[in-house]
C-alpha cells in the first residue's frame, strides 16, 4: 500500500492529509507551525516533528506550502532524500519554480508533478488538479489522489503547465473578487443596499453571476472576512501571474490593476482576512454618505 507524506498541513494540506487518512491510506504529515500540527493530529492524522521523520518510508509525497521559496527550500532539503518517490506539488507557485524544483529533485531520483488545486478548500474531493509532468507521473498522482482529494487530475502539459493554469485561474478569481467589491461599494453610495443587490442578482439567471459571486457577495455584505482564501495569498498569486504575463510578452492591463488593488488592501491590514475584505479598501477610498 502506498505510504503518503503530506508536507504542509495548513488550510489545504491539512484537509488533504485528513481525506487520505479517512480513505485508508497510510499518511504521515509535517508542518513547521505548531497550530497546524495540532489541528492535523486532532483530525486523526499521524503527525511527525520533522519533515525528515515524516518522509521515512514514503513513496508518494504531497507538497502544500504557501510560497515558491518554500517549495525550493523543501526540494533542496528534506525531499532530496526521498529517493524513488513521486511528489505531487499542490502549492500555488510560478512555472519557473516548478521546473527548478523538478530539476533539483531529478538529481535525487525523485519524480515531480505540479498539480495545484482548482476548487475551494471545503470542496475537497470535488477538486480538479491541472497537472504538469510526464504521463506516467501524472497517472501516479491520479491513482493516489482520486477520489479522496480530487475528482479529476488533468494532464495539461509538462512540468510548469499546471502552475500556468492555476495562476490564470486566480487572475479570474481576482477579477470577480474586485468586481464584486467595486460594485457593492458603488451600490452603497448610490442608495441601493448591497445585500439587496446580491440577493437580486444571485439567483437571477444573469450571465454575469458565478458561484464565486454567490459566495463572496454575502461575505462582503455581512462583513464576514473569516478566511477561506487569504487576501495576502491572492495578492501573491496575482503578482506571480503578472510576472508570467511579462515574461510571456502578454498584455496585463487587468492583472496590473488587480495586483495594485490587492497590495493596497494588504497594506491597509487585511492580508490575513478573506479576499472579500477587498471591499474595505473601496470603503476607505470612497468614504461614506
Amino acid at each position: 500500500m502506498t505510504t503518503v507524506t503530506v508536507l504542509g498541513l495548513g488550510m489545504m494540506g491539512g484537509r488533504i492529509a485528513r481525506a487520505l487518512t479517512e480513505a485508508g491510506r497510510t499518511v504521515r504529515g509535517f508542518d513547521p507551525v505548531d497550530r497546524a500540527r495540532d489541528h492535523a493530529r486532532a483530525a486523526g492524522v499521524a503527525v511527525e516533528e520533522t519533515a525528515e521523520e515524516a518522509l521515512v518510508g514514503a513513496d508518494f509525497v504531497v507538497l502544500s506550502v504557501p510560497r515558491p521559496e518554500h517549495v525550493l527550500e523543501t526540494a533542496r532539503g528534506a525531499l532530496a532524500a526521498a529517493h524513488g518517490a513521486t511528489v505531487a506539488d499542490l502549492s500555488t507557485i510560478d512555472p519557473g519554480t516548478a521546473r527548478e524544483a523538478a530539476r533539483s529533485l531529478a538529481d535525487s531520483g525523485v519524480r515531480y508533478v505540479d498539480a495545484p488545486v482548482l476548487g475551494r478548500p471545503a470542496r475537497i474531493g470535488g477538486w480538479t488538479l491541472p497537472a504538469g509532468g510526464d504521463e506516467a507521473d501524472v497517472e501516479r498522482v491520479r491513482s493516489v489522489l482520486v477520489p479522496a482529494v480530487a475528482t479529476r487530475v488533468a494532464r495539461v502539459g509538462d512540468v510548469g503547465a499546471g502552475s500556468v493554469v492555476k495562476l490564470m485561474a486566480n487572475v479570474m478569481f481576482g477579477a470577480i473578487n474586485a468586481a464584486a467589491a467595486e460594485t457593492l461599494n458603488a451600490c452603497r453610495l448610490a442608495g441601493v443596499a448591497p445585500a439587496v443587490f446580491v440577493d437580486t442578482l444571485a439567483d437571477s439567471g444573469a450571465a454575469v453571476v458565478s458561484n464565486l459571486f454567490r459566495e463572496l457577495g454575502p461575505k462582503m455584505t455581512e462583513g464576514d472576512y473569516s478566511p477561506a482564501f487569504a487576501l495576502a495569498l491572492l495578492a501573491k498569486d496575482n503578482r506571480l501571474a503578472l510576472e508570467l504575463f511579462r515574461e510571456a510578452g502578454a498584455d496585463a492591463t487587468l492583472t496590473e490593476t488587480l495586483v495594485a488593488l490587492e497590495h493596497a488592501a494588504v497594506e491597509l491590514g487585511h492580508g490575513g482576512d478573506d479576499t472579500s475584505a477587498l471591499l474595505e479598501l473601496y470603503r476607505a477610498r470612497s468614504g461614506t454618505r
